[in-house]
């Protein structure tokens, strides 16, 4: 089997590479490397994820050869086995990071939407595009386009099926930065080394306050916090970094405060 998912650690940071260039079609194997990829990341002491791809493109979509001929039973298999490899990665217990340039287009729109954030290249080209073959988004698509921009634009983005460039998907809300071509890889590996060397059980309860409320409300919510955010104040992270704010002042306790995630 050829690698088409890489996986390396950088300090704290899992960085998983998508690396069948140029298109780095979404298929099945690529979903069952990654799936295995994923795992190892989450179960290793990696504090945040950077998801990336060898190429121009982050993807260029599926890989449609495997739906030709396909019946809705074959589909309906496929799919019970690759949506909760999305779901893994969105419920990681660690800040995620897609980083996406040149095309990121149906499949590989729905891996990034997966993650918590995302950094585009400029110029970078994204849309569902599923309509064209006409299909709906089968990893989640248009449900996560709805979370982050509203039903009504992720209804135009799902039928349009039109590319949109990340601009328009920054003011939109869907991508939370656009980064000078010639600083995307420095940027990205930066951001996502700082996220990996932050209070780690604090971007989970973070992480898991916003899902709750998305999912059951606010009132839900507020009683997770209880029940386990206010368990923060037992951590050497917290208790540490209240130590260097009273030490050091708002100015400048970041530079002396070292999270180590516990």
């Amino acid at each position: 089997m050829s690698g088409k998912v890489k996986l390396d650690l950088d300090g704290s940071l899992a960085v998983i590479t998508l690396a069948d260039p140029p298109l780095n079609l979404v298929g099945e194997e690529l979903i069952e490397q990654f799936a295995a990829v994923v795992d190892e990341a989450l179960s290793g002491p990696a504090r945040a994820v950077l998801l990336r791809a060898d190429g121009s493109y982050f993807s260029g979509g599926a890989n449609v050869r495997m739906f030709h001929g396909t019946t809705s039973a074959q589909a309906r298999s496929w799919f019970r086995r690759m949506i909760p490899v999305v779901q893994q990665l969105e419920d990681a217990p660690i800040p995620t990071v897609a980083a996406v340039q040149g095309l990121c287009l149906a499949g590989g729109l729905e891996l990034a939407l997966a993650c918590d954030l995302i950094i585009a290249a400029e110029g970078t080209q994204l849309g569902q595009t599923e309509a064209s073959i006409g299909t709906s988004t089968l990893l989640g698509g248009a449900q996560r386009l709805a979370q982050r921009a509203g039903v009504a634009r992720a209804r135009s983005i799902c039928f349009s099926a039109a590319l949109y460039d990340a601009a328009k998907f920054a003011e939109w809300g869907i991508v939370d930065q656009v980064v000078p071509t010639d600083q995307f890889d420095e940027h990205t590996l930066t951001f996502a080394r700082n996220l990996a060397e932050g209070p780690t059980r604090a971007h989970a309860a973070a992480k898991a306050l916003i899902r709750i409320t998305a999912t059951s409300g606010v009132r839900a919510a507020d009683a997770f916090l209880l029940d386990h955010v206010v368990d923060l104040f037992d951590t050497m992270d917290m208790q540490s970094g209240v130590a260097a704010l009273m030490e050091h002042g708002a100015r400048t306790f970041r530079e002396h405060t070292k999270f180590v995630g516990a």
